[in-house]
């Protein structure tokens, strides 16, 4: 199976006071039977907020498919993200007193094998008189 390791959460100044800069750098590594094979594999970036009971999702950075290769490759994702969607523990104000919650970013990168799968769908619903009455 691949294996991600190294994975580093950067935020910083974004390009307006509303926004900042999330940095995400990791590396995969394939097995070799993965490169032979040329497996392909969803590669899931997403942000989280850390807390106690369940964690919160944020925001998914990445979501595509990626074909083994041998060895290892290291990746970098940069967004500019809203400040709102980094406030996973939203501050108190109380008359006009602002009291600041720490938030808990981290990033998650998840490796799952691509595996194909049925999709079906329907079309609306066309009412009428198709028989003899109709006519």
């Amino acid at each position: 199976m691949a294996t991600v390791s190294n994975i580093n959460l950067a935020i910083g100044s974004g390009s307006s006071s509303s926004r900042r800069e999330v940095t995400v750098r990791y590396r995969i590594c394939f097995s070799e039977c993965e490169a032979m094979d040329n497996t392909v594999f969803v590669e899931k970036v997403t942000l989280r907020g850390d807390d106690p009971i369940f964690d919160d999702h944020l925001t998914t950075l990445r979501n595509q498919c990626i074909r083994a290769q041998r060895g290892c490759i290291d990746r970098e994702i940069r967004r500019q993200i809203s400040r709102s969607t980094l406030d996973e523990d939203p501050d108190t104000i109380i008359f006009g007193v602002v009291l600041g919650a720490r938030d808990e970013v981290y990033a998650r990168v998840r490796m799952t094998p691509f595996t194909p799968s049925a999709s079906s769908g329907d079309s609306n619903t066309v009412t009428g008189q198709f028989g003899p009455a109709g006519a």
